[in-house]
């Protein structure tokens, strides 16, 4: 996607002058061969040329100048954007990474080793009462086979819902901490 879109307008005299140059050269082949009356008519064309670019000089570095302006402010936008992007994204990861902290806060040490000391049948039965943040802050502490067995006895509803749970908060933790060993 082009940076700008330019108008024919701006560029008419730098145009104009590309031609009149292309026919100066065209002339000057042409007056080698020619007389002096031929050799005059080149000359006074070649300074109409000259004075024709000297006469828009101006207006063709403006129109430059404002070209290059225009440039950089698409740039500058463009950066703007997507240093709000990344400051939505910032502001998401560390919401979630709040959510993660809260839920692991919510079953501290012995809550979690009573569960892990239940029968996976009795501990499951127990985590379906649960709201799901408890049940996964309790599943995630828990050792992994532990938490399988008892995954193994819920309904495969809510033992899918509790594992995306776990998997997306465990994905969010990691990229967390990539990103504090890459700062």
């Amino acid at each position: 996607m082009p940076l700008l879109k330019l108008s024919k307008k701006k560029f008419f005299p730098l145009k104009c002058a590309v031609v009149s140059l292309g026919l100066c050269v065209s002339l000057a082949t042409a007056s080698a061969q020619t007389s002096e009356e031929e050799t005059q008519d080149l000359s006074a064309a070649i300074e109409q040329a000259r004075n024709y670019c000297e006469a828009i000089a101006d207006q063709a570095k403006d129109t430059r100048i404002a070209w290059q302006m225009r440039a950089l402010f698409d740039v500058e936008h463009q950066m703007t954007s997507k240093i709000s992007e990344l400051d939505a994204k910032i502001a998401e990861l560390r919401s979630w990474v709040k959510r993660r902290d809260d839920i692991l806060r919510r079953a501290e040490g012995h809550v979690v080793d009573i569960y892990a000391n239940m029968r996976p049948d009795a501990a499951a039965q127990q985590l379906t009462a649960l709201d799901d943040e408890t049940a996964v802050s309790i599943l995630l502490q828990m050792k992994a086979r532990k938490a399988g067995s008892v995954l193994a006895e819920l309904s495969a509803d809510r033992a899918a819902y509790l594992t995306d749970m776990m998997a997306e908060l465990t994905a969010r933790q990691a990229a967390k901490q990539s990103m504090g060993d890459t700062q």
